[in-house]
């Protein structure tokens, strides 16, 4: 919410410094909470905590950097949304399903976490923005085809059949 309202009245260094600082704590909180107790899925709620930093970035993109979204929208937001829905959805079809957060997720969206910074500091760097986008898609993917090839028949009744 703070970087919101900073963001709001256009107050770049601030928002600046508080993203950092969110964006450390959230690396940090997930790494140190798989340490001291690691999870016995890739399922924690570090995914769903990502999901909703990653929407609020795009939000302090849209309200900070001139253009980003009418520029990188497409074909990037539709597909992640579409993505994202079917994801989210996954538990309704099949009750039970835990959706990981894999590795390669994590490791993208602490890219992800880059892009603002880069663009407050830099400008715009559309090879950058790309990349990232692309291989956030690409993530998005990973846990798409989970959902895809989830076999929702109990381990007993596939070990019988």
């Amino acid at each position: 919410m703070p970087i919101t309202v900073l963001a709001w009245y256009e107050l770049r260094w601030w928002v600046f410094g508080l993203y950092i600082a969110a964006a450390l704590t959230d690396l940090l909180d997930g790494m140190f909470a798989r340490r001291a107790a690691p999870p016995k899925t890739d399922t924690d709620l570090d995914g769903n905590a990502d999901l909703v930093f990653s929407i609020m970035t795009l939000v302090w993109l849209w309200m900070l950097v001139p253009g980003f979204l009418e520029k990188y929208w497409l074909p990037y937001l539709p597909v992640l949304v579409a993505i994202q829905v079917y994801v989210s959805i996954a538990p309704l079809r099949f009750p039970g399903i835990r959706v990981p957060h894999f590795q390669f997720g994590r490791v993208i969206m602490a890219a992800f976490c880059c892009v603002l910074p880069v663009l407050l500091l830099f400008g715009d760097q559309p090879w950058f923005v790309h990349s990232i986008l692309i291989l956030g898609t690409i993530s998005k993917l990973q846990l798409a085809h989970f959902v895809v090839t989830y076999d929702a028949t109990p381990t007993a009744e596939r070990e019988s059949a």
